[in-house]
C-alpha cells in the first residue's frame, strides 16, 4: 500500500511538473510571436509612411480571434489561453507593458513648461477637453445601448457616461511629440503650446479615469481597493498620492538622478532606476484600487522634467519601451477580439464623429480665445485631435473591467489610430507655407559670427543678440530676454551640431536668422548628446506662428545633408559659409 501510493505520488509530481513546462514553452512561445510580428510588420507600416503601431495592432488581429484563432483554435487556445496559469502569466507581461508605456507619456510631461506656458495652454486644454467630453457624455447618455455600455453596467450607466467623455476628448502626448518632431515643429512656440495643453490634458484625464475607476467593480480596480477603505478612501490616497508624488517626490528623483548617474554605469543605471519607481509606483496605485498604469503614468510625470534627467537618457528609455514593451501591449489589443465580428460600421462612424468634431473643434476655439490666427488654431486642432496609445490603452482597460462592448472597443481602436495618422499631415497643410525661400536668402556676411567667444548657452544667445540688434534695429538686451526666455522653456538642440534658439518679437515685420559657429561647441542638450557648432537664432514677427515654423523648418533641411553640414563647418569666410548652403540646397 505505501509503495503503491509512493509511486501514484512520484507520478502526480511529474504530470505536474510537466504541466508547468509545458506552461512555460508556451509563454516563451507566446511573447516570441507577439514581439516578432510586431516588429515586423510595425516596421512594414513604417515603410508605407505610417505609425508602426498600426502594424502592431494587425499583428496582434493576425494572431488573434480575428484570423489565427478561426483558423486553428486548438492551436491559439494553446498558446493564448483565457484562463489559467499561463493566461496569467501573459495578462502579468501585457500589464507591466501597459504601464512602461504610460511611464514614458508621463515622461513627456514638463510641469516646468506647462507652468510657463500659463493661460495659452490652459485655455487650449481645457476648451479642447470640454466640448468633446460633453459630446461623449451626452451621446452616452442618450443612447447608451447604442454607444456600447455592456450588460453589466445597463442599469448604473454613470461611470459608462463618463468613460465615453474622457475617451474622445484624451490625448496622446508621445503621438503628439513624435508628430511634431518628424514636421521639425518640435521646438517652436505653437509646438510647446500643444505639448502643454496635452500634458494638462492627459493629466486631468487619468485624474478622471482614475476617479471612474473606483465607481466601478472588478478585482483590480474595485471601489474598496485592497486597502478596504471604501471608494471614499480610494479617491483620498488617489489625490494624495498625485500631490506626494509631484511635490516631495519631484524634489526627492531629482537630487537623486545625480546620485545615481555618478554611481552606476550609463545608461542601465538611470534606466534600472526609473523602471524600479515606476513599478512601486503602480504597485501601490493597484493597491489604492485605481490601475497600474495611472501610477506608472504619475511616475513618469514626478520624473520627466528634472533637468538631470537628460534628453539623451529620456531618448534611451523610450527607445527601450517602445522597441520592447509597446510591441508586446498592442498586439495584446488583437488577441481576445474579433475585429469581424466586433466591426459595427454605424458605431465606429459615430465615436469617430464625436471625437474628431469635438477636439478637433474645441482645441480650434481654445486657440481663437488666445487669438491665434485661424489656419494656426486650426492646425493646433488636427495636433491635439490624436488619440494613439492613450485611447487604445483607456479603452483596454475598460473592457477588461467590463464596462464596454467588444463592438465600442473596436470602435475607440479605429478612432485612435485614425485620429493619429491624420494629424501630421492636417497640420502641414493648415500650415502650408506661402513663401518658398531658402536659408541663404536670410543671410549675408553681417548675419554671420563664424568665431563665437561665449562658451555657454545664455553667453552665446547675449552674442548673437548683440549681433542681431544691429541689423533688426532693436534693443539687444531686449532680444536677448527673449531668447532666453524661450530656451528656459525648452532647450534647442536639434542634433548633428545644431542648435536654433528663437523668440517671436513684437515690432517685427519680417523674419531675421543670425548664425554663429562655435569651435568647441556649446552643450544646448541636444537629444544626439553633441554639442553645438552651429548656432542659428530665429527672429520672427510676434504676430505669426507659421514665420516661426517655416525657419525651423528650413534650417533642418538646410543642415540634414551631412556634407552641407562639414562645408559650413570648415568656411574660413561668410561668403564660402553661405555658398556652402546653397551648394547643399541646389543638391
Amino acid at each position: 500500500c505505501f509503495l503503491f501510493r509512493s509511486f501514484k505520488l512520484i507520478l502526480e509530481l511529474a504530470s505536474s511538473s510537466a504541466a508547468e513546462q509545458w506552461n512555460i514553452v508556451y509563454l516563451m512561445l507566446a511573447v516570441a510571436l507577439m514581439l516578432g510580428m510586431a516588429r515586423v510588420l510595425g516596421e512594414f507600416a513604417r515603410f508605407l509612411k505610417q505609425p508602426s503601431v498600426v502594424g502592431e495592432i494587425v499583428a496582434g488581429i493576425l494572431l488573434g480571434q480575428t484570423i489565427f484563432g478561426n483558423m486553428a483554435p486548438e492551436f491559439f487556445n494553446s498558446i493564448f489561453p483565457q484562463e489559467g496559469n499561463l493566461n496569467v502569466g501573459l495578462e502579468a507581461i501585457i500589464k507591466v507593458s501597459a504601464a512602461m508605456l504610460l511611464l514614458v507619456a508621463g515622461l513627456e510631461v514638463d510641469l516646468a513648461t506647462v507652468f510657463k506656458q500659463g493661460k495659452g495652454a490652459l485655455t487650449v486644454a481645457l476648451v479642447g477637453m470640454a466640448i468633446p467630453f460633453a459630446l461623449g457624455a451626452g451621446a452616452s447618455s442618450a443612447w447608451p445601448e447604442f454607444m456600447g455600455v455592456s450588460d453589466a453596467y445597463a442599469s448604473n450607466t454613470l461611470p459608462f457616461i463618463l468613460f465615453m467623455g474622457i475617451a474622445v476628448s484624451i490625448t496622446a502626448l508621445p503621438v503628439i511629440a513624435r508628430i511634431l518632431s518628424d514636421l521639425n515643429f518640435f521646438k517652436s512656440d505653437m509646438g510647446m503650446l500643444i505639448m502643454s495643453a496635452a500634458m494638462i490634458n492627459d493629466i486631468l484625464g487619468w485624474i478622471i479615469f482614475a476617479i471612474i475607476l473606483t465607481m466601478m467593480g472588478g478585482d483590480s480596480s474595485s471601489a474598496d481597493g485592497l486597502h478596504g477603505m471604501g471608494w471614499q478612501g480610494t479617491i483620498a490616497m488617489t489625490f494624495g498620492f498625485i500631490i506626494l508624488m509631484i511635490t516631495l517626490g519631484r524634489y526627492f528623483f531629482h537630487k537623486a538622478l545625480p546620485f545615481v548617474q555618478a554611481h552606476t554605469s550609463w545608461p542601465g543605471g538611470v534606466l534600472g532606476f526609473v523602471i524600479v519607481v515606476t513599478l512601486l509606483c503602480a504597485a501601490l496605485t493597484e493597491w489604492i484600487g485605481i490601475h497600474a498604469i495611472f501610477g506608472a503614468f504619475i511616475a513618469g510625470v514626478a520624473m520627466g522634467d528634472s533637468t538631470h534627467l537628460r534628453h539623451r537618457t529620456h531618448e534611451t528609455i523610450d527607445e527601450f519601451i517602445t522597441n520592447v514593451f509597446a510591441p508586446l501591449f498592442f498586439v495584446s489589443i488583437g488577441l481576445h477580439v474579433n475585429f469581424v465580428d466586433g466591426f459595427d460600421y454605424q458605431l465606429v462612424l459615430a465615436v469617430l464623429a464625436i471625437a474628431m468634431i469635438g477636439k478637433i473643434g474645441g482645441s480650434y476655439w481654445g486657440a481663437r480665445l488666445m487669438k491665434m490666427k485661424k489656419r494656426e488654431s486650426a492646425a493646433v486642432g488636427f495636433g491635439m485631435s490624436a488619440q494613439g496609445a492613450m485611447g487604445i490603452i483607456l479603452g483596454q482597460v475598460a473592457l477588461t473591467e467590463g464596462l464596454i462592448t467588444d463592438q465600442l472597443y473596436v470602435a475607440i481602436i479605429v478612432m485612435a489610430l485614425g485620429s493619429s495618422i491624420m494629424a501630421g499631415p492636417m497640420m502641414q497643410k493648415m500650415l502650408k507655407r506661402e513663401i518658398k525661400r531658402t536659408l541663404p536668402d536670410f543671410l549675408s556676411d553681417k548675419h554671420l559670427i563664424l568665431n563665437l567667444e561665449a562658451k555657454d548657452v545664455k553667453g552665446v544667445i547675449r552674442e548673437l543678440a548683440m549681433r542681431a540688434s544691429e541689423i533688426v534695429g532693436m534693443d539687444g538686451e531686449e532680444i536677448y530676454k527673449n531668447v532666453w526666455r524661450r530656451e528656459q522653456l525648452m532647450r534647442t538642440g536639434i542634433g548633428n551640431g545644431l542648435a536654433v534658439p528663437h523668440a517671436r518679437l513684437n515690432g517685427l515685420t519680417k523674419s531675421f536668422v543670425i548664425v554663429g559657429r562655435s569651435e568647441r561647441g556649446v552643450d544646448f542638450d541636444s537629444p544626439d548628446g553633441q554639442r553645438a557648432r552651429l548656432i542659428c537664432m530665429l527672429l520672427t514677427p510676434g504676430d505669426s506662428q507659421t514665420a516661426q515654423l517655416e525657419l525651423l523648418d528650413m534650417v533642418a533641411r538646410t543642415f540634414i545633408n551631412e556634407d552641407t553640414r562639414r562645408r559650413a563647418f570648415e568656411a574660413s569666410t561668410g561668403v564660402e559659409f553661405i555658398a556652402a548652403l546653397k551648394i547643399g540646397h541646389i543638391a
